[in-house]
Order: C-alpha cells, then sequence, then structure tokens
C-alpha cells in the first residue's frame, strides 16, 4: 500500500511540474515565435532597418537639394510610426502573456479560498 501511494504521490508530482514547464516555457517559445513573426512580416512593409540603414540618404536617390531635406524628414516619420507599432505590439504581448502566466496561481488561489 505503501508504494502505491509513494508512485501516486511522485506521479502527481510529475504531472505538476510537467504541466507548469508545458504552460510556462512551451507557451513562452510558441508566443514568442509567433510575435517575432509578426514582426518579420510587419518589417516588410514598415522595413525598419532599410529606413535606419539609409536614414539621412535622400529619397529615391534624388540628390537634389529637395531630396536631401525631404528624405530624413519622410525616414524619420516613418521610423517613429513604424517603432511606435513594434512598441505597442510588444508591449500587448507582454500584457497578454503576464496574464496568461498569472492564471494557473490564480485558479489555485481561487480553489484553496473556496470560490
Amino acid at each position: 500500500m505503501v508504494g502505491v501511494i509513494s508512485y501516486l504521490l511522485g506521479r502527481l508530482v510529475f504531472r505538476v511540474f510537467e504541466f507548469l514547464e508545458h504552460w510556462y516555457w512551451g507557451s513562452f517559445r510558441v508566443a514568442g515565435g509567433k510575435l517575432i513573426d509578426l514582426f518579420e512580416k510587419w518589417d516588410r512593409f514598415f522595413a525598419l532597418r532599410i529606413t535606419v540603414r539609409h536614414w539621412l540618404q535622400p529619397l529615391y536617390q534624388d540628390r537634389t537639394i529637395i531630396g536631401y531635406i525631404l528624405g530624413p524628414i519622410f525616414r524619420t516619420g516613418r521610423i517613429i510610426v513604424a517603432a511606435s507599432v513594434y512598441l505597442l505590439a510588444a508591449a500587448l504581448a507582454a500584457l497578454f502573456y503576464f496574464i496568461w502566466l498569472i492564471i494557473p496561481p490564480y485558479v489555485v488561489y481561487k480553489i484553496l479560498t473556496g470560490f
């Protein structure tokens, strides 16, 4: 009888740790991968890396004084918009992930306090 109880307790502990590993580490990998995929998709639209790399160059290789004046102005606006969108998406993803992380402790708390 003692062997059965110790086996069942061992399996319970194993399953609890397996669940926690899956819930926290597995969901972090999935959510992080999805966020990186989203940023890569958006980078094809916003072209933030390319815009930063060519920030002080004129737009469309217009080597006139107007091109040198307007190029950095438009590129700065594009950088600000893209960075704002990326920052907002990262903040929302962090918020949703934080909510995801506190669900198991909240459920355990509610069970222990009797709903």
